[in-house]
């Protein structure tokens, strides 16, 4: 029986040479071609379900899909599922926030950087259910700073010191912090499920250029895929506050550009299922069993499957 042993143990050793080179194939970077956006699932990773939400600004869905200033959010998109009728809830900017993390815009129909809101929100939802999360922010001062603006960064884009409830909270505070902290957080393993990450006003589209913010979102897209993050069943989404008309005949923020791509999210899918911001917020709580805050819970309301369910294929248009 020695021969049997001893091929026993060959057969063993080459088993764990092709998963190691398989591995090591999964986890390269993106590089700058189409096809380099790795998608599939990276061997032996963790099975923990991560969303992590982009936000850009002001640009309508025919400004940035199809576009050759675009050229990676093009390549993103052929690569993950695209939902070609997702909407902005109103103009301008916070309402548009203030509804992606509360389900509601509480009044505010303006960019005021003194508002206050008193009400629940998806962190209060996630943290009764013992769900972590942690959100970053280019040129942001320091923890949970309430400046208006220092720089590029400015508070109408982080939504989450206009709530009360966590703008008095130490320790939530210390969960809403600068962008240098993703870095260490993405090397150490410890990015938590729910993650918001918001560049300055010089990389999102409004003030710099959609090359400028295409090339950023390139260099960001390659930090997560190279970290072990990215492993198991992480859902990265992009999307725009508004876009920079309304729709045609009817009120609302105009229609942005929303990608979903991830280890698991079906390729070269097009999801034509009309969706906004509220429905962002619903598929997010639906992916960690939450129930739905606000405008969220409305029965139009609809479910982003590929944010939301781990078995959908999306809809094609």
């Amino acid at each position: 029986m020695r021969w049997f042993r001893s091929g026993l143990t060959a057969l063993a050793i080459a088993a764990l040479v092709a998963s190691a080179l398989l591995t090591t194939l999964h986890e390269r970077p993106a590089t700058a071609t189409p096809a380099a956006v790795a998608v599939g699932p990276p061997a032996g990773g963790s099975a923990t379900t991560r969303v992590v939400l982009v936000v850009e600004e002001n640009h309508e869905f025919g400004q940035i899909i199809g576009s050759r200033r675009a050229p990676f959010l093009n390549q993103l998109a052929a690569h993950g599922t695209l939902l070609t009728r997702y909407y902005a809830i109103t103009h301008p900017s916070l309402p548009n926030y203030l509804a992606m993390l509360g389900g509601d815009t509480f009044g505010i129909r303006r960019n005021c950087r003194s508002c206050q809101v008193r009400a629940a929100n998806l962190v209060d939802q996630l943290e009764a259910a013992g769900i972590s999360w942690k959100a970053y922010y280019q040129g942001l001062p320091a923890p949970c700073s309430t400046v208006g603006r220092s720089g590029a960064y400015t508070r109408l884009v982080n939504p989450f010191v206009y709530f009360d409830d966590i703008r008095t909270s130490p320790t939530r505070c210390q969960r809403v912090v600068p962008m240098r902290e993703l870095g260490a957080d993405l090397a150490s393993g410890r990015l938590p499920r729910f993650v918001v990450i918001a560049p300055d006003l010089d990389h999102d589209m409004h003030d710099g250029t959609v090359a400028t913010g295409d090339a950023y979102l390139r260099g960001l897209y390659r930090q997560l895929a190279a970290s072990p993050a990215w492993r198991g069943d992480t859902r990265l989404v992009v999307t725009f506050d508004e876009g920079v008309r309304g729709v045609r005949g009817q009120r609302g923020g105009g229609r942005v550009a929303t990608i979903v791509v991830g280890p698991k999210v079906p390729a070269g899918v097009r999801d034509a299922t009309p969706y906004n911001h509220y429905a962002l917020l619903r598929s997010v709580e639906a992916r960690f069993g939450l129930p739905h805050a606000g405008h969220a819970g409305d029965p139009g309301t609809a479910t982003i499957p590929a944010i939301a369910d781990p078995t959908a294929s999306g809809a094609s248009t």
